[in-house]
């Protein structure tokens, strides 16, 4: 609707026109609808045409339908593209586009050069298979399939040769055969040029007698009467001889120098390497020569294992444990080398006889795949040597388990006093702490232990899981296993485990590589857990596990240098460690440093460093030690205490700042007479204040005497004595604080008012006068 009137779809309607069939066409849509957008869209095209006014056609129809009397009809593609596929033939001309089945053409009707058969009906087109060597080029009639051939050459791909004709797959064409005439049965011959002989006669070309006959001529060739000489004779006379470099009245045996004694064939020459063998002669049954050292082969014409240069065949001297094992053969001790002598070293091992660790490597083995392993060192340093004067120990301890018990020896899982309905997925044994922490030491050994189990079935899913699985590393944790055969259902089994890289593998990872050396080595360095499967088999009644242990290497005693010598321990690394770290593989913080915070590293850093860095103790100069995981320092010096010697110590006062002076005695008040036991910065210029000063005491340096005591602290041994004063001589309990006279009742006298004056008496607490010349002091 338009302001209320309605309007005549626009459809690419052609009324009063007619198309090509003579038939009058009023609209390729019979309705059309108005968008909100206010433009107008045929809703129910006719099939083949398509567009927002019917104005053109579908996929699979051609045509115009924008001209006069122009329609879309069916493209005609013979059924050999995908209908489905856009764009399969032209939407204007119906040229088919995308033709399938190895066919080409306007409408897919023929098949594509190369290939022959039926596009339309069989649909069958193949390759046409023509001969490299016989055809012309690699097209084909379409229909037949027939190669156009080269001369002399036949069949349907031209890969034959014609009869007389031979050579044509090695020589890439054909040459005649050349057969005799009377020697041979036809004019054929095969593919290597051999023509067909009749009795007696041989050659390629059947053109001389064969061996036991003589005299060739146009019927042939007459047998020898030679039986003594295994039926050989001379092929024009007919005498009989013997076979080539034979000897004696039979033909018996080999000429000198010729071995392999064949009646028929004869004898074959030794051949020796003069360069190689001894001498000429040879083993008569296997030609073998007699080489000499460095030399093998038949007739010693090679260089024997571990030498190279032929003929000068010169030692390799390349050592078994440095070499690649594809050039080595361990049971002889020898590799073989390059033809220039070098030889092939392994990952880890450099020099021109692979006998040295290269840079960065250490130890090098027979057993290492890398010949040398790679200085771990914590990540800190690459420069290492192999650690010597080691034995290995064996750490081997148990602990009570819960819902564990005890049993012989062994540790014994009864699933019937355990609720294994609680608990989701393997069971596992966890060793003991013995086993976790730094455990560098127990590289290149063995953990074994016995383990036995009881179940209804002894296979199952459960057996396909990790048996022995260690998580441990200090900054990047690492969950690792490895695996064996299962062991049988009730029967007790051992296992020795290497602890060594090699047949590692990352737990919960999509990779199967191996694990690391530097992540094996991050994980022995601090492990978390290790863990050794207990579950196995199907509905499981009980596992045992026993004889847990694991090898460490220790420091050898002087006395066990015999033993040192016979079964040393290998593969611990002893590093040059950077400044602030110690320990063979830097593991440690050295004297005079502390793990510095993980809060304070980076994401970055954490994600790269093995270890947590190791920095200076924070003593303020006042210490060269401190505890090297918590940083506190140990032995404060210079009269400072404190976690970093931050403070002055008891008795002394002043401000640290890292000066051997930072802090001085206490003077309260003189340093050989003090009276407090600290005191504390006041005031400025240095000034202190003392803040203990002892009963009796006072003042800021304690220099004085508190009310009740008496005396001058000020002085060189100088000190504050409580006053005592008389309590019924004296007027009250102070005295004078310097002179620690009290101060006397009429009467009384004496420092602390303790006597009568002459002519007193004491009577009643007090000192009464009298004339009486008599009278006596008396002391209360």
């Amino acid at each position: 609707m338009f302001g209320g009137n309605c309007m005549q779809c626009e459809c690419n309607d052609h009324a009063k026109q007619c198309d090509i069939y003579g038939v009058c066409v009023v609209s390729f849509s019979p309705t059309c609808v108005l968008e909100a957008s206010g433009q107008v869209t045929c809703d129910q095209c006719q099939v083949g045409y398509t567009g927002v006014n019917c104005e053109r056609c579908a996929t699979g129809y051609y045509g115009n339908p924008q001209v006069v009397g122009g329609v879309c009809v069916p493209c005609d593609c013979n059924g050999n593209v995908d209908v489905s596929e856009f764009g399969h033939c032209d939407a204007i001309t119906g040229e088919c586009l995308l033709c399938l089945g190895n066919t080409t053409g306007r409408h897919c009707e023929i098949c594509q050069p190369g290939y022959y058969g039926d596009a339309i009906q069989a649909k069958d087109c193949r390759e046409c298979g023509c001969d490299v060597s016989g055809a012309l080029s690699s097209h084909c009639d379409l229909t037949t399939g027939k190669c156009s051939c080269r001369e002399k050459v036949t069949g349907r791909a031209c890969d034959t040769c014609l009869p007389g004709f031979f050579g044509l797959q090695k020589s890439g064409g054909c040459s005649a055969c050349n057969c005799s005439q009377s020697g041979s049965v036809s004019k054929t011959c095969d593919e290597d040029g051999r023509c067909q002989c009749v009795e007696g006669v041989g050659g390629d070309r059947c053109d001389r007698c064969s061996r036991g006959y003589y005299g060739f001529h146009g019927s042939g060739c007459t047998a020898c009467t030679c039986e003594h000489t295994g039926g050989n004779c001379d092929p024009e006379s007919g005498e009989c001889i013997c076979p080539a470099h034979t000897e004696g009245d039979r033909c018996e045996r080999c000429e000198t120098g010729y071995w392999g004694h064949d009646l028929i064939h004869g004898c074959e020459p030794c051949s020796c390497s003069i360069a190689g063998s001894s001498g000429p002669n040879c083993n008569v049954t296997t030609g073998q020569c007699q080489c000499i050292q460095g030399f093998s082969g038949r007739i010693c014409d090679q260089c024997a294992p571990g030498y190279h240069g032929y003929p000068a065949c010169l030692t390799c001297g390349c050592d078994v444990a440095g070499t690649e094992e594809r050039f080595c053969n361990t049971t002889l001790g020898l590799c073989d080398c390059k033809p220039t002598g070098v030889c092939a070293c392994k990952v880890g091992v450099t020099s021109l006889h692979c006998d040295e660790c290269k840079s960065g490597w250490f130890g090098l083995s027979t057993a290492n795949p890398n010949g040398c392993s790679q200085c771990f060192c914590s990540g800190l340093s690459r420069d290492c040597e192999e650690k010597g004067g080691l034995r290995r120990e064996q750490v081997n301890k148990h602990r009570h388990l819960s819902g564990v018990y005890q049993q012989s020896g062994d540790m014994l899982l009864d699933t019937r006093q355990v609720n294994m309905s609680t608990l989701t997925g393997p069971v596992y044994w966890k060793l003991p702490p013995q086993f976790e922490g730094d455990q560098l030491m127990s590289y290149g050994g063995h953990l074994s232990y016995n383990v036995t189990f009881y179940a209804e079935d002894g296979s199952g899913l459960s057996n396909q899981e990790p048996q022995v699985l260690i998580r441990g590393g200090t900054l990047r944790k690492h969950a690792i296993y490895t695996d064996m055969v299962a062991p049988p259902n009730g029967v007790t089994t051992q296992h020795y485990i290497k602890m060594a890289e090699h047949k590692w593998k990352y737990f919960n990872s999509v990779s199967e590589k191996a694990v690391s050396r530097d992540d094996f080595m991050s994980v022995l360095s601090s492990i978390q857990y290790i863990i050794i499967k207990a579950s196995y088999g199907t509905k499981l009644q009980q596992s045992r596990i026993s004889n847990i242990t694991m090898e460490t290497a220790v420091e050898s005693e002087p006395e066990e240098l015999a033993y040192r010598m016979r079964d040393a321990v290998r593969l611990i690394e002893s590093c040059s460690c950077p400044p602030g770290y110690s320990g063979l593989s830097c593991q440690e913080c050295a004297p005079g440093y502390f793990r510095q915070s993980q809060s304070e590293l980076s994401s970055q850093s954490r994600k790269s460093m093995v270890v947590t860095p190791c920095i200076p103790c924070q003593c303020n100069n006042h210490s060269t030690s401190c505890d090297k995981e918590s940083g506190e320092c140990l032995d404060c010096q210079h009269h400072t205490s404190g976690h970093r010697c931050e403070s002055c110590a008891l008795g002394y006062y002043g401000k640290v700042r890292g000066s051997i002076s930072d802090c001085s005695l206490c003077g309260c008040p003189l340093r050989d007479n003090s009276f407090s036991s600290t005191c504390v910065l006041d005031g400025a210029f240095g000034d202190y204040r003392c803040t203990a000063c002892q009963r009796g005491y006072e003042g800021r340096y304690c220099e004085r005497c508190s009310l009740g005591y008496y005396g001058n602290p000020s002085k060189p041994g100088g000190q504050c004595f409580p006053c005592s004063c008389s309590e019924w001589g004296s007027v009250q309990p102070l005295c004078d604080q310097l002179s620690g006279q009290c101060e006397c009742k009429a009467g009384v006298k004496g420092q602390l008012c303790e006597h009568c004056d002459e002519r007193h008496v004491l009577e009643e607490g007090e000192c009464v006068c009298k004339n009486n010349s008599a009278v006596h002091t008396l002391t209360h």
